[in-house]
């Protein structure tokens, strides 16, 4: 039985432990890292995902310890080409942290190549990235207002199990508009509020080992409805809450038990989703470009962009896709 929590919670209790499992529809859960024993151990991820349907700019921050990491990738869907860059660095003598609310905190990182600004404040968030010979081709400047709208979230936390120290705390939230332009060489993106479909990835975890990860995600208009889509494979404990969620209009729909099928041998071929009580079948295909899958390997993380075709229904509507354009990603936690 999946807990729905709807009352503010501190993840960690005064012995440092994950004092409870379950899921939320809005950020109700208080990340209180100052409490947890371990703090130089736990990995701090924040992600976002800007498109304006034919553009896809990714972004993504880790801080573990004193390790920092930069993924950054750009995807043009309609000619194929994709580019992409990354920074990692060992911070020993001054630490980053990402910030710690979602309404307030900056981070800002610059070295030779990159200076990139990410500025929280109750509106929304400010980005700001100038990176030099982005993958060694053309200048990427980015500078984008990603603007708070009303909706709900998908929230889950779950405790680590026998090992008291180990949590994962998730947060999916796409209640976003963004505007302002992502230039690589010449050319210009400008995105607005009425073009753009944005989600945000926020992971806190402390985990055992090693884990690998797969999600399908992204967000798409059908027929003036913003639908907006996150299936994850299992990364802890799920009798408590999983994080499998889609969104229509930034209302949250929780999925049960599902089914996935593709070739784990073929990981970037085609995926189907299905969910025990058929309110939910997708299937996922790669674009090809040249007879290859459109994909992009950035260190750990691979995003393969591809089409989503199918159906998600519940006892008020039902929404047909076909070809949307959707993606999964493939790393490890």
């Amino acid at each position: 039985m999946q807990q729905l929590v709807d009352n503010t919670k501190k993840i960690f209790n005064l012995n440092g432990e994950a004092a409870f499992s379950g899921w939320s529809r809005s950020a109700v859960f208080e990340y209180n890292r100052e409490n947890h024993p371990a703090e130089n151990k736990i990995t701090e991820k924040d992600s976002y995902f800007i498109s304006d349907g034919e553009m896809a700019f990714y972004l993504s921050l880790e801080v573990t310890g004193s390790d920092l990491s930069v993924k950054l990738i750009l995807a043009n869907c309609t000619t194929g080409e994709i580019v992409s860059d990354s920074i990692s660095k060992r911070m020993l003598l001054e630490p980053l942290k990402l910030p710690a609310g979602d309404s307030v905190g900056e981070f800002n990182y610059t070295d030779k190549k990159i200076a990139l600004t990410i500025t929280n404040t109750i509106d929304g968030r400010y980005l700001k990235c100038d990176f030099i010979d982005f993958g060694n081709i053309k200048n990427l400047f980015v500078k984008l207002f990603i603007k708070n709208t009303k909706g709900e979230s998908m929230n889950i936390v779950s405790a680590g199990g026998s090992d008291k120290q180990n949590f994962y705390y998730k947060r999916f939230a796409e209640d976003f508009t963004a505007s302002g332009v992502v230039r690589f060489g010449g050319l210009d993106y400008d995105i607005n509020e009425e073009n753009s479909l944005v989600y945000f990835t926020k992971t806190r975890c402390l985990l055992n080992r090693k884990k690998r990860f797969q999600a399908l995600c992204g967000c798409a208009d059908v027929s003036g409805h913003k639908l907006s889509v996150n299936l994850a494979s299992k990364v802890s404990d799920r009798r408590s809450g999983s994080e499998n969620a889609y969104f229509v209009d930034n209302k949250l729909i929780k999925i049960g038990r599902t089914r996935v099928a593709g070739d784990e041998r073929n990981p970037f071929g085609r995926w189907e989703f299905d969910s025990a009580d058929e309110s939910l079948s997708l299937e996922f295909t790669p674009i090809e470009k040249n007879g290859e899958p459109m994909l992009c390997r950035c260190g750990k993380l691979t995003i393969v962009f591809g089409k989503l075709n199918g159906f998600l229904e519940t006892d008020s509507f039902r929404i047909n896709l076909k070809n949307k354009l959707f993606h999964m990603i493939f790393t490890s936690l």
